[in-house]
């Protein structure tokens, strides 16, 4: 399938979950009000961390699925042991979940309100992890109508049940929609992944590959850093400008970072779900500047157009999304928008390093710019209040941008990503 193809697949998926998600928020600020959307963010990122630790193996997956397509055998191997990874490390985090459940629930929310909550994650989570696995495997197979398909599926049925829950339970019935995510799709995935000609059974209980893990554990530290370090990163800024400015201005604040999330999931799907089993295929230094050429062609310009067309809707934008109370949210718009642009540069070429496993480069420039982010935006909030939270930003991309920019020509000259010239 073509990149152009893809990213009209992908841009199918991402229009939904990006209707649905705001349309959800919306529902989440009106029924629980800003004490709940604060909890129900709170809980996301403890969703995020418990599951980075129970399938942390996507990227790995995707790739070497990729990688192996004809070969049967070392496929097999990688997919059966990290079936197996995920199947034990889902059940040890479930445990953990289980009997801590009441600590967990004090030390995060300052109550026990919430212990159900996290009972339920821990009985979900293996669900979670089992479907993670599957749509890596169809991502890596290239199969991109029935990974959709499944994204698709997923996002409905959260979609559906969230609102109804929140509306009818409030913070409660969030969390419970939220900690449901993605795991009552494990059936829909399933379908689909037996319904393929490449699907064996025998492929996933061969025990664990040695090797294999080794290679899997490489794409571990890359997903496990990130997921780690960004809700923790949030956490604490969400806190300095609360502390600094006022909760109203923390939640301005939280306003365009959720929006340029939203608008930015279809650079990053398209990304990911392309340019990652894309790159991992290419042998030749030719094929290489060829491929980012072209995605850069692609990419940069779409980019470039929707934060344009972001920055001129601005005013109805956050009407609509959100109210005319949020207005003053809007001098973030021109410092933001810029770097997402940075952003999407650097996101292509970190993939290409996750592709050609440069797991060090990647580690240790998630850490320095996680740190980066949170240093320059206390900088510059403490000079220039609230837009500083955007200059921050925009200044730590652009930095990260170049920094991509300076490791990937590196690799190339010094032969790290080992292709024929």
């Amino acid at each position: 399938m073509t990149l152009v193809k893809t990213t009209l697949w992908t841009g199918l998926s991402t229009l939904i979950k990006v209707i649905s998600t705001y349309i959800m928020w919306k529902v989440i600020a009106v029924y629980t009000g800003p004490s709940g959307l604060a909890t129900i963010e709170q809980f996301q990122n403890f969703i995020q961390i418990c599951r980075s630790l129970s399938c942390s193996l996507n990227q790995g997956i995707i790739k070497y699925v990729s990688e192996y397509k004809n070969d049967e055998e070392n496929k097999s191997r990688i997919l059966s042991s990290a079936f197996t990874v995920y199947l034990v490390a889902s059940i040890i985090v479930s445990i953990v979940l289980f009997y801590f459940s009441a600590d967990i629930s004090e030390k995060i929310f300052n109550s026990l309100a919430y212990r159900q909550a996290i009972i339920l994650l821990g009985v979900s989570i293996t669900l979670y992890s089992l479907n993670n696995l599957f749509l890596s495997v169809l991502n890596g197979e290239f199969e991109i109508k029935k990974y959709v398909s499944c994204n698709i599926v997923n996002t409905i049925f959260i979609f559906t049940i969230t609102v109804y829950l929140i509306i009818h339970y409030g913070i409660q019935g969030g969390l419970i929609g939220f900690v449901l995510n993605q795991s009552i799709a494990l059936l829909f995935t399933i379908y689909l992944v037996i319904k393929s000609k490449w699907f064996k059974l025998s492929s996933y209980i061969q025990g664990i590959d040695k090797d294999s893990i080794n290679k899997l554990a490489k794409y571990a530290i890359i997903s496990f850093v990130p997921i780690l370090l960004v809700p923790v990163t949030l956490v604490i800024l969400r806190k300095y400008i609360a502390h600094t400015l006022s909760w109203q201005d923390a939640g301005y604040w939280q306003g365009i970072m959720k929006l340029s999330d939203g608008y930015l999931i279809l650079m990053e799907l398209m990304i990911s779900v392309y340019f990652l089993p894309k790159i991992s295929m290419i042998k030749t230094l030719p094929e290489l500047k060829a491929e980012i050429i072209y995605s850069y062609r692609l990419v940069i310009p779409l980019a470039l157009l929707g934060a344009t067309s972001v920055f001129l809707l601005k005013k109805q934008i956050v009407i609509a999304l959100y109210s005319a109370q949020f207005f003053p949210m809007l001098i973030l718009f021109k410092y933001q928008l810029i770097g997402d642009v940075a952003r999407i540069g650097a996101w292509l070429l970190a993939n290409i390093m996750a592709a050609k496993a440069m797991i060090k480069i990647l580690v240790i420039s998630e850490i320095i710019f996680n740190l980066s982010y949170i240093s320059l935006t206390i900088i510059f909030v403490h000079y220039f209040g609230l837009i500083g939270t955007s200059i921050g930003f925009t200044i730590n991309y652009i930095i990260y941008f170049f920094a991509m920019i300076f490791f990937t020509v590196r690799c190339v000259r010094n032969g790290a990503f080992q292709l024929v010239t």
